[in-house]
């Protein structure tokens, strides 16, 4: 049961990596647009929380439109949603 255990350990930070990894490819490839370009708030560094990520994400609001489920199904956007909440912010140019 031990090594059941340290193996899943193992298996842990990895997999929570790839997870951010994926958050990030979709970040930079539809959110930078706006969030990056000076149209949206920068998201990175303001300690949003996952749940709030998500749900803004998903219904919208303000300028921000909203991304159905056929936009982004919702695995990608649990990647996302934890990508910018344990972001930094990024480095003043």
């Amino acid at each position: 049961m031990l090594a059941a255990a340290s193996m899943f350990a193992t298996l842990l930070p990895s997999s929570n990596a790839q997870t951010i990894d994926r958050g990030r490819q979709f970040y930079q490839s539809v959110c930078a647009r706006c969030h990056e370009a000076g149209v949206g708030p920068e998201l990175r560094g303001r300690g949003l929380s996952e749940a709030t990520v998500s749900t803004i994400a998903r219904y919208g609001g303000n300028a921000m439109p909203a991304f159905r489920h056929s936009d982004i199904d919702d695995a990608t956007l649990r990647q996302l949603a934890e990508f910018i909440s344990k972001s930094a912010a990024p480095a003043k140019k």
